[in-house]
């Protein structure tokens, strides 16, 4: 494209003036809009014809200026009339230029218009364009994730809040310095160069990356990288986000552990629920019986893994699960049994075998104990045992019915002597004494309690 066609095709009016206001030249645009022919303004019209209101005086205004003052005169709003009768917003811009082939010894006049409507929609549009990215700053100013963009070799141009506070640094510290150099673990370089080298090619998806703090901590995250290029098109720097995806990851390896503590668990359990159904069924006399005792212990059981699972397997205070043992009694029932000693939190496996064992003897002392009389109570202590290391479980009945040892051990007897134990791999005692049943379970401290401490 010549001279000639940039002037004629330009998008604003262009038009040049002889020292008198003559136009001398006029471009497409400026017919366009006035309405006029070249034919009809090349010399034979002045601007001055053009303007609203006094245009001989605003003409000779401007033309002394140009002479005296000034080489230009900017962005004055002027109506021109319109061949139509229409007046049209304009902004114009005048210059002096060279001399014209009429007189030469005055300069030529230059100017270009601007149509009014048309500058109000650039300069709204720039407003949108200034406020979108003020938003987009203040969103990356004030992200959790850490961003940072750098030059195609690395070095670090500007990063936000999150990135100094998550790696330790001071913006000072990050000027003129190399992204590798700060965050980038010696054993990680190879895989940070290509993720440069690829984010100049095109945007890269998040992918979990192991990056270094100040102080030499790594943490996981997830980086998503992408170019960013000029009016031309070339890449002048790279975006960088960095996600701190350690949560997430925590997260997911505590639910692959809780899977598999379920699974392990439901192993457990199914083995569990057999023995007391086989026993059950063992010593039951009649089907109904074995159903109600069945149904019972499966209660039992399925009351600590309630706790168990509101608790998300971490353990139990053995509190709560003494009183859920207990709720099938009610509250008067339950104020006799009297609970002191060393309380504590203890792991998934001892709350299955204690709350198997309460379940029994609270069961066994309504039926036929301590709590199957009015006057009846019971004394139940948790009691460390420093000397020995143990968790010891004492039970003791009074105020009940004379206690008669049963013919044959039953169903209950054989979870507090066997079953419970074992469990915890501890011992126990079961003593059918006239004025009360007592029974004693103890095991090792390591087996019951969370961490093996009291």
């Amino acid at each position: 494209m010549n001279v000639e066609d940039s002037f004629d095709l330009a998008p604003c009016g262009l038009a040049l003036l002889a020292p008198d206001g003559v136009f001398l030249r006029v471009n497409r645009a400026l017919l366009d809009w006035t309405g006029y022919s070249a034919p009809e303004l090349v010399g034979e019209k002045k601007l001055a014809d053009l303007l609203d209101g006094d245009g001989n005086r605003f003409f000779a205004d401007l033309a002394y200026a140009l002479a005296q003052e000034k080489s230009s005169v900017d962005e004055i709003f002027l109506l021109l009339h319109c061949k139509s009768g229409g007046l049209l917003p304009t902004y114009f811009n005048f210059a002096r230029g060279g001399s014209s082939a009429d007189d030469a010894g005055a300069a030529t006049i230059r100017f270009a218009a601007f149509r009014g409507e048309y500058r109000a929609r650039y300069e709204a549009e720039l407003r949108q364009g200034k406020q979108a990215a003020e938003q987009l700053a203040a969103i990356v100013a004030n992200s959790g994730d850490a961003i940072v963009s750098v030059s195609p070799k690395g070095a670090i141009l500007n990063a936000n809040r999150a990135f100094c506070d998550i790696f330790q640094y001071e913006p000072a510290e990050l000027e003129g310095a190399k992204l590798g150099d700060l965050i980038v673990p010696d054993d990680f370089w190879p895989q940070h160069a290509e993720k440069l080298q690829r984010a100049s090619r095109g945007p890269i998806k998040p992918q979990i990356v192991r990056r270094r703090r100040k102080d030499g901590h790594r943490l996981d995250f997830s980086l998503s990288t992408a170019p960013i290029r000029d009016e031309q098109g070339e890449v002048v720097a790279i975006s960088a986000i960095y996600r701190d995806v350690g949560p997430l990851m925590r997260a997911a390896e505590h639910i692959e552990f809780l899977l598999r503590e379920v699974n392990h668990r439901s192993k457990n359990m199914l083995a569990v629920v057999q023995a007391v159904a086989r026993q059950t069924a063992r010593l039951a006399e009649t089907p109904d019986l074995f159903i109600e005792g069945f149904m019972a212990r499966l209660a039992a059981i399925a009351s600590s893994h309630d706790l168990l699972v509101s608790r998300d397997w971490r353990g139990v205070q053995i509190a709560d699960l003494t009183h859920s043992q207990f709720s099938h009694l009610d509250e008067e029932t339950q104020a006799r049994i009297a609970l002191s000693g060393d309380l504590l939190e203890i792991n998934p496996r001892a709350a299955e075998a204690y709350g198997l064992a309460l379940h029994e003897l609270s069961t066994n002392a309504v039926k036929y104990g301590a709590l199957s009389a009015p006057t009846g109570a019971i004394e139940l202590c948790f009691h460390l045992d420093p000397e020995h290391n143990n968790y010891v479980l004492t039970w003791r009945e009074s105020g009940g019915p004379a206690v008669v040892a049963p013919p044959r051990a039953g169903f209950g007897s054989t979870v507090l002597t066997r079953m419970a134990p074992m469990a915890i791999q501890g011992e126990s005692a079961l003593h059918y004494a006239t004025e009360g049943l007592t029974y004693r379970l103890s095991a090792p401290l390591a087996q019951v309690t969370m961490n093996g401490q009291g």
